[in-house]
């Protein structure tokens, strides 16, 4: 399963946001996902993933504006961690 369908499914499961809205071009704003949601999420996926996401929440906004570039972070902090 790739990270964006764990992503997906963890979105919906924990977040109760509706699958039908969860596409890689989503963007945050359009999710609803505000300050305090995504610091919700961040601790989510720090668990989820086994990643440590970047503590400033402005370089995490600066990075992700959609649900694909939040992927492709926690897939590069997944390699990073992995060594690869």
């Amino acid at each position: 399963m790739s990270v964006l369908d764990r992503l997906k499914q963890l979105l919906e499961r924990d977040f109760s946001i509706p699958s039908a809205s969860l596409d890689a071009g989503a963007t945050l704003e359009s999710l609803d996902i505000d300050s305090l949601r995504l610091i919700e999420i961040v601790f989510a996926v720090e668990d989820e993933f086994k990643v440590t996401m970047p503590q400033d929440q402005g370089e995490i906004r600066d990075r992700v504006k959609t649900l694909g570039d939040l992927a492709n972070l926690i897939e590069g902090l997944a390699l990073s961690r992995a060594g690869g």
